[in-house]
């Protein structure tokens, strides 16, 4: 796969993606926190036998560049749709992992036609879910710790939250890695930035007009409860067993084929619509 890269935004924004396959849909995959647009090689490698397949580094990650000092959801939400347009996609489905779930989310509300399906890896996993005091200490001694010290506080993050008893040491050191190289900045900017988002996704995804697909992983519960009631439009939940927050790369042939089931039904639900 080669990379190439395409200048957005008034030349503020370089976004460097990999492309492969043909087909009247596109497939749009968008990476998490602190990785990049490789995550996704596997799937762009199966899924480009049926379809236009891109996986971008999302900008401050990978090889995406940004002139700016805001890293808010809304602002990557704007890079995509630029993106988008300067590639003149169509029939556009997004796919997202973690971090990106909430930009998936932000562009979904545009309510942009090119935007034919939605679909969320493991994420919206939390919504209508209360913390007790103690989680909620833990999480703020935790912002300055990763505001004052990225590089070893990040793959710490990792190690307590993102990863299966069954996830190989080889996923995990290359996690650990990426976090550690990012961009410190760049790399907490993000993460408060969505932290403040995700506090309303329960009211947003009241305001959705797509239905909503997550793919999650079983290792930490999703709250169904919470998502049927907000999700006025319908959603539907596939899960994939003893997984890390990575399931793309943790198991990608069980996850390529639950991905192929998704995107057939939105597919058959785009016709019938």
């Amino acid at each position: 796969m080669i990379a190439k890269q395409v200048t957005i935004r008034e030349k503020q924004v370089e976004i460097n993606y990999i492309q492969q396959g043909q087909g009247d849909t596109t497939l749009l995959f968008l990476h998490g926190w602190c990785i990049d647009g490789t995550y996704w090689n596997n799937q762009v490698d199966f899924f480009s036998r049926d379809y236009n397949v891109l996986a971008i580094d999302l900008p401050g990650f990978g090889q995406s560049i940004a002139k700016r000092t805001n890293w808010t959801i809304e602002e990557y939400a704007n890079d995509v749709i630029a993106f988008i347009d300067a590639m003149n996609l169509k029939k556009v489905i997004i796919i997202a992992h973690s971090m990106a779930g909430e930009i998936m989310l932000e562009l979904a509300l545009i309510n942009n036609p090119i935007i034919v399906g939605i679909v969320g890896i493991d994420n919206f996993k939390m919504i209508d879910v209360i913390f007790t005091p103690e989680q909620m200490k833990q999480m703020t001694d935790f912002f300055p710790m990763l505001e004052n010290n990225f590089k070893n506080s990040a793959p710490v993050y990792a190690d307590l939250m993102l990863f299966h008893p069954t996830t190989s040491t080889e996923i995990r050191d290359s996690v650990k890695s990426d976090f550690a190289s990012s961009n410190p900045v760049i790399g907490y900017e993000t993460f408060m930035n969505q932290m403040q988002y995700a506090y309303a996704d329960a009211q947003r995804l009241e305001q959705l007009n797509y239905k909503l697909y997550l793919i999650n992983s079983d290792g930490f519960p999703t709250n169904e409860t919470g998502l049927k009631s907000h999700c006025k439009n319908s959603f539907h939940v596939e899960f994939i067993a003893a997984t890390g927050h990575y399931p793309m790369i943790e198991k990608p042939t069980e996850f390529n084929l639950i991905l192929e089931k998704v995107l057939a039904e939105i597919k058959y639900n785009s016709l019938c619509s």
